[in-house]
């Protein structure tokens, strides 16, 4: 298995061989529990196995891929941990099987060809990534998130053992006993996560989740320690953000946290003369993917860059807030109406609309506009002037006609994926996003790229768990959101932060980046123009069109800031990514 550092084969009573690849939390307390000293996270994790079986990634917690090879050699276990874990590509025949944690290694066997799935390259291009099993390589699958899979030669059986839907709920005596097992949770993740580590760092931003991972991590240091922070800040002038929504430099925000707290030394990145191209081709090689939001990795290239250089041995991050302690509450609105709780609905919907807006135009919107097919939601919207552009005129850089060939709309209809991203009300939509799509093979990447661990104690299993069986009331009321960070929050980080209701822009210096880049990107594009095989899947004769055209100090225009900071980024990478699977060797001994 891929990985840093590398995993070492463990062998079990009964002579089968593990293979582990990531981490475990609660390393001491799991070690206790076994009765052992604590020991490898590979030899724990056989441990656990030896007592429980087939339900032991049901009572562990952690980060992490497992395979169990059979004395016999004739079957096999693959496992991932729930919420986010490394990844496991597979390939079999019916005479072979080969597993690995990155498809370049299958590749490297000489029995896999290395054929690009279109269906992935479409989809992708579309943003739907809810079909976790398939890979970007034909014959290649991968194994979901929180999954259980027996190989044989004759036998393939898959258990899905994790399902946020299905814990059971969290009821306390109030809402400062909420707050104080969240705070609990909150710092038992993170001296979980710094168990085996001297020198952490953090990428620090100006919203609640990273401060909470800064401060919670500041206070848990010992005495002399110290913690760097990184905080990506703009190369120059940022895009005008809307000023009631967003904010551009997140840097005031990071060093009022460093005030607070005397051992934290927080630093401004500003990523000068990189954007989106930057180590594309090792993300490809060592993820198998192509990344979902290119244009954001050149920061957090540079941040894992510094951090390593400087000796840090982690790097802490908050991206999993949003779907754990800082959960915005906004699917309670469904829930109030399916409970029949009308007066309480009535009255969060007054304070959550917009000032423009009815309230039965706000109790339209939030409840019943988003389950409308889309025909009809569409119909409606131009009906009261308010049209909608398509994503194939915006976001979206794929080929109209290569998007009909491939069943994209109704592929994202029938997965739940709204290309119009309308709000989804329920609970169950926070609950699908968490860890899924390409997390774990981004995560393997910049692992692999940079060689520094990351950790992030928002995705840990019991805080997480928490977050999501506590009632929606602890996340939204009277008018607020975020409830419960808000609240865990008070006196660890600034009031600015704490109750900012804006969010930061990241990349929000995309337009000087394009500038820089605009003619290199230009000459790609009119390249690309004689590659049928792109332009067949990608509309990159409109991009070129408006880039070309692009007129630097304009005033701000939605469909042409869409198609240049997301549809062109987009188109770009997957268009090298196609070329450099199709150039690259795949080693087939087959013949």
């Amino acid at each position: 298995m891929d990985g840093q550092p590398p995993a070492h084969p463990v062998s079990l009573p009964d002579g089968s061989i593990l293979l582990f690849n990531g981490h475990l939390d609660d390393r001491a307390a799991l070690a206790r529990s076994l009765g052992i000293s604590p020991t490898t996270d590979a030899a724990l994790y056989a441990a656990a196995f030896i007592r429980h079986g087939e339900e032991v990634d049901v009572r562990i917690c952690g980060q992490y891929a497992a395979i169990i090879v059979a004395s016999s050699g004739q079957s096999i276990r693959l496992s991932r941990s729930p919420l986010r874990a490394p990844p496991l590509h597979f390939w079999r025949s019916h005479d072979e099987l080969i597993v690995g944690s990155a498809p370049h290694l299958l590749f490297a066997t000489g029995r896999v060809l290395r054929e690009i799935d279109e269906q992935k390259i479409a989809d992708s291009l579309a943003l739907n990534y809810n079909e976790e099993e398939r890979s970007w390589f034909e014959g290649i699958r991968r194994l979901p998130i929180g999954t259980i899979k027996h190989l044989s030669r004759d036998d393939e059986r898959t258990r899905h053992f994790h399902d946020l839907a299905l814990l059971s709920p969290t009821r306390l005596k109030s809402t400062e006993d909420y707050v104080e097992q969240g705070r609990a949770l909150l710092q038992d993740a993170v001296r979980s996560s710094l168990d085996g580590f001297e020198k952490p760092a953090v990428s620090l931003s100006g919203g609640l989740d990273s401060q909470a991972v800064a401060a919670f991590t500041a206070q848990a240091l010992p005495e002399e320690a110290r913690l760097k922070a990184y905080t990506s800040v703009p190369n120059g002038p940022a895009t005008p953000a809307r000023a009631g929504e967003f904010f551009t430099n997140e840097l005031p925000y990071a060093q009022e946290l460093g005030r607070i707290y005397g051992n934290l030394d927080v630093e401004g990145v500003t990523t000068e003369g990189r954007w989106f191209t930057h180590q594309l081709e090792q993300v490809f090689e060592f993820g198998g993917i192509v990344p979902r939001n290119a244009a954001n990795l050149h920061w957090i290239h540079d941040i894992a860059e510094r951090a390593r250089n400087e000796g840090h041995d982690v790097l802490f991050t908050g991206s999993s807030g949003n779907l754990s302690f800082s959960l915005d509450g906004n699917w309670a609105f469904e829930e109030w109406f399916r409970r029949v709780q009308w007066r309480r609905l009535l009255r969060e919907t007054r304070l959550a609309k917009a000032s423009d807006q009815s309230v039965l135009r706000a109790l339209y919107a939030r409840l019943f506009a988003p389950r409308l097919p889309q025909p009809v939601w569409l119909v409606l919207q131009k009906l009261a002037g308010r049209e909608h552009a398509s994503p194939f005129e915006t976001w979206s850089p794929i080929n109209p006609d290569w998007a009909k060939r491939w069943n994209v709309a109704d592929r994202s209809d029938a997965m739940g994926h709204d290309m119009l991203f309308r709000f989804e009300p329920r609970a169950a939509a926070y609950r699908r996003d968490f860890g899924g799509g390409e997390a774990g093979d981004i995560d393997q990447a910049f692992l692999q790229i940079h060689g520094i661990q990351e950790r992030d104690p928002l995705a840990y299993r019991p805080l997480v768990e928490f977050c999501h069986s506590i009632p929606v009331e602890q996340f939204i009321a009277d008018g607020e959101t975020r409830l419960l960070a808000r609240r865990m929050l008070e006196g660890k980080v600034p009031e600015k932060v704490r109750t900012e209701k804006r969010r930061g822009v990241q990349t929000s210096d995309w337009r000087e980046r394009l500038a820089q880049e605009r003619a290199a990107l230009s000459q790609e594009l009119s390249s690309l123009q004689r590659d049928e095989a792109i332009t067949s899947r990608i509309n990159i004769k409109d991009l070129k069109a408006t880039l070309d055209n692009w007129v630097e100090d304009a005033p701000a225009d939605p469909v042409i800031e869409s198609r240049l900071c997301l549809a062109l980024p987009r188109a770009i990478a997957t268009a090298r990514f196609i070329q450099w699977a199709e150039r690259t060797p795949s080693f087939d001994t087959r013949a």
